[in-house]
């Protein structure tokens, strides 16, 4: 092959693969989702079985009539040295139109409503939960969709909130895990990703949150073992543009109700 036609080919190859990744980003980007947790506060244990029971009974089929899936459903391990009697709900949107008009379709469905039971039952003064909230997630390129990586019965789930103290570091601790590579090394230790977001509205803003999934909580040990003693993670953790990055980290460790799709 002539000089000039190698040059002209090697071009073409560049700009093929050049095209083939910007192609391959905005898919990714076209995949990103809005993700929704919402923690639900309850007085008792009797009440946290009530409430589980009507989320999954009622509300997981009535997001998955929305076209929400999939939908987790969760309780704090019981192990936990801070038990609490939180209840949480985990589910995707494509769309922040689908984010503003969810309660709407909810109360529009009348097999909801049916089948809603102690959502709609007791009074003001004996109601099924005692205050709920909600926080949204924008998920990030390197997991844009809520993901369900563990199915087995001794499945456990690990949220950890990462609050840094200004925007610009939290901007730099997103750019670790999803630029940066810890993301991916996540995948190769064992430490599958349900989702990974950048905090849009919630509590401890700014925030970045992720949960993982695990088979068991060996499984979860030894993947954290793998991780942090990892070269790659050695590698990372020191470097300068994410020095004094994250100041505040929340562990909540979960298990899955019995219809959980997640």
């Amino acid at each position: 092959m002539q000089r000039r036609e190698f040059l002209a080919t090697a071009g073409a190859v560049g700009l093929t693969a050049a095209a083939l990744h910007s192609t391959n980003a905005a898919e990714a980007a076209s995949k990103r989702e809005y993700i929704e947790l919402r923690t639900y506060t309850v007085s008792s244990h009797a009440k946290k079985t009530q409430l589980i029971a009507a989320l999954d009974k009622a509300l997981i089929p009535a997001l998955n009539a929305q076209g929400i899936k999939p939908v987790g459903v969760f309780s704090r391990r019981e192990e936990e040295k801070y038990f609490k009697q939180d209840v949480f709900v985990l589910f995707p949107h494509k769309t922040l139109e689908s984010v503003a008009k969810v309660s709407t379709k909810l109360l529009a469905d009348e097999t909801f409503i049916k089948n809603g039971g102690a959502f709609f039952e007791g009074t003001s003064k004996d109601p099924l939960y005692t205050a709920c909230t909600s926080e949204l997630f924008y998920s990030f390129a390197e997991c844009p969709t809520v993901e369900t990586p563990v199915s087995g019965k001794d499945r456990l789930f690990q949220i950890r909130y990462y609050r840094s103290w200004n925007i610009d570091k939290n901007a730099k601790k997103v750019h670790m895990f999803d630029e940066g590579g810890e993301l991916p090394l996540f995948r190769k230790c064992g430490m599958h990703p349900v989702f990974f977001g950048d905090m849009v509205f919630g509590n401890m803003m700014p925030n970045l949150t992720y949960m993982l999934g695990f088979e068991n909580d060996d499984a979860r040990k030894a993947a954290w073992k793998t991780f942090v003693e990892s070269p790659e993670w050695a590698a990372m953790k020191d470097l300068p543009l994410y020095a004094d990055t994250a100041t505040e980290v929340v562990n909540i460790f979960l298990r899955p109700s019995p219809e959980s799709q997640i």
